[in-house]
């Protein structure tokens, strides 16, 4: 009877051992249910926790994807809330536990815009009666009271995020906004254009403007705490210089006066020679040949290189998105598609500066005017600097610990 007991014991313990190492290295699921007249198409990839839902109706489909550790569980809408209006098809999903994750999506011409986005009275009021639900309004909308900092610079303090460190150019160094904010000094006097210089992982990088035709040395600040450190080249770079980009912590540089192309390496504090002129690279998510005459003209990196969408202004693809901006007017109208299926696409925001964008996991930083925002299913301002109207060139960074 005892053997039989420590056998059913042993036999218990390897059932559930097993059993957690298949949790532990389940890579998701793929399943197909119904809740009401809807079709739900859920995948889950345990990677990054990434829902990706495509609902089909009888008059229309919908999809989006939420970011959220729900522990793998399956089927985790439990209800949707449905009406058409004015041409529009509204969905509100609910979840596990009657938790509301997203804003209302409506769906019209193969364009999904969040409910908050939409200046039309009949959905606005519609809007109202979804309070019994768990909806609020108030959530899709920036409340953040602002902090005058100087007479040119504003904050929303209570729209940061908890472990994202902010950084913002200054004529002498950087602001930086952790929670606690400081000034860093790199410069005695003002330096009102810095071509030179570069946001990447933790780090900010310069030239030494202190110099007159040609330097050595390149200052490096990180944005987490305001350390400095300076890296010397033995060679002279011109400031007809440009950076290309970067991988990581490693930035690249070319010397249109040399035709040289430099890697200045972060962890090893060190500038080395990375090309010459016949031998010249770029990076487009893989490295590539780059003739001389792109380079001089300033080819710069594009780590998110994409050619599977045309017709607009630029397309990034980001993890399982892509991000499509095309020129209006003064500004840019940026869309967002999930790579399963890249014909319907989401409205999120206009940025007047496209090449200022920072994609960190669900959330993205941009430029509009003179303010910085983080969009994360609802566009949330940051910082604004007024001398952003006068020089542009003043840039901003972002690292998430």
């Amino acid at each position: 009877m005892k053997y039989l007991l420590k056998t059913l014991i042993v036999f218990t313990i390897i059932f559930l051992a097993l059993k957690g190492l298949l949790f532990i290295f389940d890579k998701g699921h793929q399943i197909t249910y119904n809740v009401g007249n809807f079709k739900i198409e859920e995948t889950l990839t345990t990677k990054d926790n990434n829902y990706y839902f495509n609902i089909t109706h009888e008059n229309f489909k919908i999809n989006f994807q939420i970011n959220i550790n729900y522990h793998k569980s399956d089927k985790i809408i439990k209800k949707l809330i449905y009406k058409n209006i004015d041409g529009y098809h509204c969905l509100l999903p609910i979840f596990n536990n009657k938790e509301i994750l997203t804003d209302v999506l409506c769906l019209k011409n193969n364009e999904i815009t969040y409910a908050h986005d939409i200046n039309n009275q009949n959905i606005k009021e519609y809007l109202k009666t979804l309070n019994k639900y768990g909806y609020n309004q108030n959530n899709y909308k920036d409340s953040a009271d602002p902090i005058k900092l100087s007479n040119t610079q504003t904050i929303y303090q209570d729209n940061f995020l908890e472990n994202h460190y902010l950084a913002m150019e200054t004529y002498k160094g950087l602001n930086l906004f952790n929670g606690n904010e400081s000034t860093v000094k790199i410069f005695e006097n003002d330096i009102y254009t810095k071509p030179i210089s570069y946001f990447t992982d933790k780090y900010y990088i310069v030239a030494d403007y202190t110099a007159n035709y040609n330097f050595k040395i390149f200052h490096v600040v990180n944005i987490i705490n305001g350390k400095q450190i300076d890296i010397r080249s033995y060679d002279d770079i011109s400031f007809d210089s440009y950076i290309e980009g970067a991988i990581g912590t490693d930035i690249y540089l070319f010397d249109r006066e040399t035709n040289q192309q430099y890697k200045i390496s972060i962890e090893d504090e060190s500038v080395t020679e990375f090309h010459d002129k016949n031998n010249l690279e770029t990076y487009n998510g893989k490295w590539e040949k780059m003739t001389l005459s792109d380079a001089i003209n300033g080819k710069t990196f594009n780590n998110y290189y994409t050619n599977d969408i045309k017709d607009y202004d630029k397309v990034d693809k980001v993890g399982n998105y892509y991000y499509m901006y095309q020129k209006e007017n003064d500004h840019y109208k940026v869309y967002r598609a999930d790579i399963q299926n890249k014909k319907i696409k989401t409205y999120l925001f206009n940025t007047t500066n496209p090449n200022n964008i920072i994609y960190l996991d669900d959330t993205i930083y941009y430029q509009n005017k003179n303010t910085f925002y983080y969009y994360q299913n609802a566009s949330y301002k940051v910082i604004t600097n007024t001398e952003l109207e006068f020089n542009n060139d003043l840039s901003f960074g972002v690292y998430k610990k």
